[in-house]
């Protein structure tokens, strides 16, 4: 079987890879009366649902069976076949959501911090795409056995890379200025667009890996 990290970094690359919490994060730096202080709210809002995503993907991967060294490994692949399943159904249900017509379009009117927050919890609470191919990282981390140094170190690095949508783009700001943002607001117009087919190729391709990795471990 690959080394872990080979096994639960595609995966956090997957569950990194959100047009929904881009365009949330985008909207939030980009509208009136607000800007990278917001941003900074919404990534909190963001990383208080991860924090109870690793908590369930730990817990229920320490109610499983620990992660074999060599062979197969039966629980994982039902676990990622069965995710690959829900995926394949959410890329189906993203081809008929019209362009622009998602929450993340609306983003927040203000600079309120709370509503940016709020918006942050909302926004990633409901993003299954993420929660389907980041719990499967945390129960792979869960089963295999590490020292609690090792374990929360790769923790931390599924759980920062899984935020990245919501992390670069304020750094990118802060960064380059009024040139960014105008760049920015391009990327948000253009995600917007077409968000429904971007959902629906990224589910449809980790789909393929989850079950491809699937298949392999049986």
């Amino acid at each position: 079987m690959p080394a872990l990290p080979f096994d639960v970094v595609p995966l956090a690359l997957g569950a990194a890879v959100s047009p929904m919490l881009l365009l949330g994060q985008m909207r939030t730096l980009t509208a009136p009366g607000s800007g990278v202080r917001q941003s900074w709210a919404y990534l909190a809002g963001n990383a208080l649902v991860v924090g109870g995503w690793a908590l369930l993907g730990l817990g229920s991967g320490g109610s499983l069976p620990a992660r074999p060294l060599a062979g197969a490994d039966p629980v994982s692949a039902g676990i990622r076949l069965v995710l690959a399943a829900v995926l394949l159904a959410i890329g189906v249900r993203a081809l008929h959501v019209e362009a622009g017509t998602a929450s993340a379009a609306q983003g927040p009117r203000g600079g309120s911090l709370t509503r940016s927050f709020a918006l942050g919890v909302a926004l990633m609470a409901g993003n299954l795409t993420s929660l389907v191919l980041y719990l499967p990282a945390l129960q792979d981390l869960a089963r295999s056995g590490l020292d609690a140094g090792p374990l929360a170190a790769l923790v931390l690095l599924v759980s920062l890379i899984t935020l990245a949508p919501s992390l670069l783009p304020p750094l990118a700001l802060v960064l380059t200025g009024a040139w960014g943002r105008s760049r920015l607001q391009q990327l948000c117009h253009w995600t917007l667009t077409y968000q429904g087919r971007i959902n629906a190729g990224l589910c449809f391709g980790f789909a393929a890996y989850l079950g491809w990795s699937g298949f392999a471990r049986l």
